[in-house]
């Protein structure tokens, strides 16, 4: 490695702390762009998302503003994307769902559980946080055993 390389990052190291250089460098590397990935961004166009998040295929439930008037057509709405995302869950036999939960909290909680339904999978959740986005995943099933 070259000399002037590893100055830089222990410099870095010890302004910001071992983990967030870790993480910084984790959100640097090239994620598996298999062919049975899907990233689902539940609100496309709220929030740039860098393309190191973007893995397999895309698909953006949404798009902008969503009528929030009335409960019917905030219903009718989120019916609407989610039988929009039927069809894309049904394209092929996905491995492994990534949400970044873009938009309203309801519509990716939806989204969310309305994946594990069809596809009997748990999303891998990417949130945002100081500026790195981080992936969430949670094993439903150890926490329900340990009671």
């Amino acid at each position: 490695m070259d000399d002037e390389i590893l100055k830089l990052f222990r410099e870095y190291v010890d302004k910001v702390g071992v983990e967030k250089a870790k993480q910084t460098l984790e959100s640097l590397l090239p994620r598996n762009s298999d062919e049975r990935t899907l990233t689902i961004i539940a609100n496309a166009g709220v929030h740039e998302i860098p393309k190191q998040y973007l893995v397999g295929e895309v698909y953006a439930a949404s798009h902008g503003n969503i009528d929030f008037s009335s409960p019917q057509s905030l219903h009718d709405a989120y019916t609407t994307i989610l039988e929009n995302l039927l069809k894309k869950l049904q394209e092929r036999s996905w491995n492994k769902v990534f949400l970044i939960p873009t938009g309203h909290a309801t519509l990716a909680l939806q989204i969310k559980i309305f994946v594990y339904h069809i596809l009997r999978l748990d999303t891998v959740d990417l949130f945002y946080h100081k500026g790195n986005y981080h992936e969430l995943v949670i094993d439903y099933r150890k926490i329900a055993l340990k009671s």
